[in-house]
């Protein structure tokens, strides 16, 4: 099937634009898009479960590399591990069905907030080294370097710069996904034993073969009855929603499409081995990392772990 390009669709249907219904807000998810948070934490990944997707049609877009980003220098306090009481972001500070005028205020009220990514990236003098806390609790955190770091930082300011995204939070550009050639998945990673994962991720994320897959528009309202929203900015993020890139500070920013997904959600990439347990990331003013866009300065934060539910809450997703 032949994906149908994004902006001659807009363009044809720019004059049809409908102002937003009022009512109440629909925080349900649509019904192909069902990938919060992580898709299953990296010991499911290693007995082997993936998440199971339709076949995309891939459409790749070559774009310019930005410069090279500096990584965070071991005196910045704002990667100092957290402190004891430090506020988190959990799944319930955000809900699904966002109008694109609600979620970007909501990027504007999270981002000034106190809480952080739980289980974030920080400097750990000890491995004199950036790292993230593993996912199994029995093992080293994870160390990450300038591999993981430019590259994220180019990726981000690419995809707003394109717009193929809007905001670095979970609604729409906050987690990630790899994408691991066949072949280099069976000759090296497929025989990683689950109780070397912190070991295994290390090499992943400073591995120039392995793309990062991003899905944006993650919580934004673009559909309305399983059907895309006539809409001219939200056609074009609904057909730019699932990116890709390599872990290295140059390269090309690849849009894959999937015509069978209302959503145009991308589970499944041909000749890769879908990891779906990748990380999060978000910005906030105390970030230990950093981006530019529109000439501004933004910082934020990287976990391998989800978005965690309130401790006693019993609440999720809103």
């Amino acid at each position: 099937m032949k994906t149908w390009k994004p902006l001659a669709l807009a363009a044809l249907l720019a004059p049809l634009l409908l102002l937003a219904a009022a009512g109440l807000r629909d925080t349900r998810p649509p019904s192909d898009l069902k990938d919060a948070p992580n898709s299953g934490q990296a010991a499911d990944q290693l007995s082997g479960l993936t998440a199971p997707a339709q076949a995309p049609a891939p459409a790749a877009k070559a774009v310019r590399a930005a410069p090279q980003a500096e990584a965070p220098r071991q005196a910045d306090p704002r990667c100092a591990p957290p402190a004891a009481g430090e506020e988190v972001i959990y799944q319930s500070d955000f809900h699904w069905n966002y109008p694109m005028k609600e979620m970007m205020e909501r990027f504007d009220e999270m981002y000034v907030s106190p809480k952080r990514l739980d289980k974030r990236a920080y400097w750990d003098k000890k491995a004199n080294s950036l790292v993230l806390p593993s996912t199994r609790e029995d093992e080293a955190p994870v160390k990450i370097g300038p591999a993981l770091i430019d590259a994220l930082r180019w990726q981000i300011e690419r995809a707003l710069q394109l717009g193929y995204a809007d905001a670095v939070f979970f609604p729409d550009m906050g987690h990630s996904h790899l994408l691991i050639p066949d072949a280099l998945w069976e000759s090296k990673y497929a025989t990683y034993p689950n109780d070397q994962t912190s070991r295994m991720y290390e090499e992943m994320l400073s591995d120039p073969a392995i793309q990062i897959f991003y899905h944006t528009a993650e919580q934004l309202k673009f559909l309305q009855d399983n059907q895309p929203i006539q809409e001219e900015a939200l056609l074009f993020r609904r057909a730019n929603r699932n990116i890709a890139g390599p872990i290295k500070p140059s390269g090309d920013l690849t849009v894959f499409q999937n015509p069978a997904s209302a959503a145009n959600t991308v589970g499944e990439v041909p000749g890769y081995r879908w990891w779906g347990a990748g990380f999060n990331f978000s910005a906030q003013k105390d970030g230990c990392f950093t981006y530019r866009h529109k000439g501004k300065t933004y910082r934020y934060d990287i976990s391998l772990h989800d978005l965690p539910m309130k401790p006693g809450s019993g609440e999720d997703w809103q």
